[in-house]
């Protein structure tokens, strides 16, 4: 079967690729310009307010959005945020929607974070900013309205790469404690070791495509060596245990689909509670797209539901 007639209609409408790719700066530009024009869902939260978190060697920019109502005498569950975009696009704007529909829906208080973007910032950069705002947020959740000890780590794409890692970091170097992690279509295998064939299936035609991974992976990794590394892909790692309750969702015309799906079964084959669900007729990126697409908000609002759950 096709993808949702939404998106048949949305992927239609996408502009071809130009013959020569644009400038860093050029596709940045696009890429927020179009995530703008995007419908949204109308939500209700009490409202946001800027932050800025002490990051590894600067400050990173960060966005509290807080659930209607008095909440738990404790304080509302706490999630950290980092949106996708291959390491090296989007920001706090693109993704305001999901963290919105996360904030209502999961009655938590919802911190994006922008993290360093590549190439400026290759790895493991992004990934230190993420351990220490995590880090932080952990131990200044009460000057937030929320409970460090009902704290979980989410993110889509690249974004829950950044989680991964977080929660992996979490686990070895120490720091708060996590209740749940949400994945996003992750980005959970970046060696190129193994035959995916939804890399192959999908790698055109479905929005993110097998010549733009090359090209975020090339701007995020310095050495081929860093392509291995278990913060870059999990698959790769000795060991998964000890993470928290895990949701993996993925989306059937996806290229990352099939590594999704293998993180889930990693995870649980390490004793790891962990949840796949597929996005039967979905593209990567369907969290932006609950506005349009009646079966993606649905997802979103099981996966709301699902860190509800697991915070309550």
């Amino acid at each position: 079967m096709p993808p949702v007639p939404e998106l048949q209609g949305f992927l239609a409408q996408l502009p071809p690729a130009p013959a020569q790719r644009p400038s860093l700066e050029q596709m940045r530009a696009t890429v927020i310009a179009s995530s703008a024009q995007l419908p949204k869902r109308p939500t209700e939260i009490a409202g946001t307010r800027e932050i800025v978190i002490p990051g590894p060697t600067s400050g990173l920019p960060a966005r509290v959005y807080t659930p209607t109502g008095t909440g738990p005498a404790a304080g509302w569950p706490l999630i950290a945020f980092f949106h996708g975009g291959g390491f090296v696009a989007y920001n706090l704007d693109t993704h305001d929607g999901v963290c919105r529909e996360l904030c209502q829906g999961a009655g938590a208080v919802v911190v994006s974070v922008e993290y360093r973007l590549a190439p400026e910032f290759k790895f493991p950069h992004p990934t230190d900013d993420a351990y220490t705002a995590v880090n932080w947020l952990g131990e200044h959740a009460a000057e937030l309205g929320a409970d460090p000890a009902r704290m979980a780590v989410a993110g889509d794409s690249a974004g829950a790469s950044l989680s991964l890692a977080a929660a992996l970091r979490l686990r070895d170097e120490g720091g708060p404690r996590l209740a749940a992690q949400l994945l996003l279509y992750p980005a959970a295998d970046m060696s190129g070791h193994t035959d995916y064939p939804s890399r192959t299936e999908n790698g055109e035609g479905y929005f993110l495509t097998a010549e733009s991974m090359k090209f975020y992976g090339a701007m995020y990794l310095s050495t081929p060596e860093d392509a291995l590394h278990p913060h870059v892909s999990p698959l790769h790692s000795a060991d998964l245990k000890g993470l928290p309750p895990t949701l993996v969702l993925t989306a059937e015309f996806d290229p990352l689909r099939d590594e999704g799906k293998a993180l889930a079964d990693r995870l649980k084959s390490n004793g790891v509670e962990a949840t796949y669900r597929p996005g039967p007729g979905l593209i990567h990126g369907y969290a932006n797209m609950t506005g349009f697409v009646p079966a993606a908000a649905q997802v979103m609002d099981d996966a709301a539901e699902w860190l509800k759950q697991k915070l309550s």
